[in-house]
């Protein structure tokens, strides 16, 4: 007579998994049932722990059938192509995690590219990103993508780097050009006409102006019209352009 071994609770649990936590001779499902491992070939006969020997049973048809062996070979088919698709299941998953691995390292590629570009714009002030700023480039190359975030940088450099000194500016506004450049054109205007305001006004209320501008806009009134009357001068101050836009 074969020794009998005890099974593992991760054999078990395989096994279960395997079976869809069903028993395979009455259809039980847990935990309707408590499930248990049979034995298709009985121990007493020579059966092994072989996971090809091995079935979902629930507690009353283990019971009931003891040692005799099962004469339906369709249970031992079924299992046989449970084991395939189970094969094939992880197959697939491996390529999945190969292909998830693969986009990783074209993503750190390509965040490495942005970070070469910024640190070659500010390399002849003699400066280079630093980790928090790597991580940064490589947050909004990923969210925007590469191509958004290399226009970006060129505006950002283009029109705020004067000097080693405003290099930072420069990096800080990546960000909110690509915030703008994804937001509706409404927005668009709104942030240009306040650029226009820090420009030509001697003092700005960033806060209010953002509140008043998006009023204006939703009662109806013309940003494009209020940008041109701002380029002609028309507001000599802050309190003549932020009475008329709030009047």
């Amino acid at each position: 007579m074969a020794e009998r071994k005890s099974l593992s609770k991760k054999v078990r649990f395989e096994i279960f998994k395997r079976d869809s936590f069903t028993c395979q001779y009455c259809g039980s499902k847990a935990p309707d049932v408590i499930l248990e491992v049979d034995h298709i070939l009985p121990v007493k006969e020579g059966g092994s722990n072989d996971i090809m020997n091995l079935i979902t049973s629930c507690f009353n048809c283990n019971r009931g059938k003891r040692d005799k062996k099962l004469s339906d070979k369709s249970i031992v088919e079924r299992q046989r192509e449970q084991i395939k698709e189970l094969n094939i299941r992880r197959q697939q998953l491996q390529m999945m995690l190969e292909w998830r691995e693969g986009l990783k390292s074209i993503e750190s590629d390509t965040a490495n590219k942005a970070i070469d570009y910024w640190n070659n714009i500010i390399n002849e002030h003699e400066l280079m990103l630093n980790d928090t700023g790597e991580s940064g480039i490589t947050k909004l190359v990923k969210k925007h993508g590469i191509v958004k975030v290399l226009d970006a940088m060129d505006i950002a450099s283009s029109k705020y780097i004067k000097d080693k000194d405003s290099c930072d500016t420069a990096f800080n506004k990546i960000g909110a050009i690509l915030y703008l450049s994804d937001a509706p054109e409404h927005k668009q205007k709104i942030s240009y006409i306040k650029g226009i305001c820090r420009n030509k006004l001697s003092y700005f209320n960033d806060r209010r102006a953002s509140i008043a501008l998006n009023k204006f806009y939703e009662d109806g009134y013309d940003l494009d019209v209020l940008k041109e009357e701002l380029l002609n001068d028309r507001f000599r101050n802050w309190s003549q352009f932020i009475n008329y836009v709030e009047g």
